[in-house]
């Protein structure tokens, strides 16, 4: 195994989820957005997210956490179904690929 797919193992990318960061979370509307890699943002409501990972409730999660996140069409159009969270990466993993 080279350093590249280590480097994506340690990420968390080596899963099937597209992988964005939480940006921005309301907890007063029960709704949150991720960001995707390549920008868009996606929202997601607190009661009809299924989370797996490292959260076990919404109130585990937090703006700038990088996470996977599955999408399915809903009533209120296209959202952000499942969001996997993954363990603290240390420092020395290196930069963000997600710059805002």
């Amino acid at each position: 195994m080279g350093d590249n797919d280590e480097r994506l193992l340690d990420s968390g990318k080596s899963d099937l989820y597209h992988h964005g960061m939480i940006t921005k979370l309301f907890p007063s509307n029960n709704t949150g957005i991720v960001r995707t890699e390549s920008g868009r943002e996606l929202p997601f409501s607190y009661d009809f997210v299924i989370l797996c990972g490292e959260a076990k409730t919404v109130q585990d999660l937090r703006e700038g956490e990088r996470v996977g996140y599955d999408l399915g069409w809903t009533s209120s159009g296209l959202k952000v179904t499942k969001i996997k969270t993954y363990p603290p990466s240390s420092p020395a993993s290196g930069p963000s690929t997600l710059e805002g």
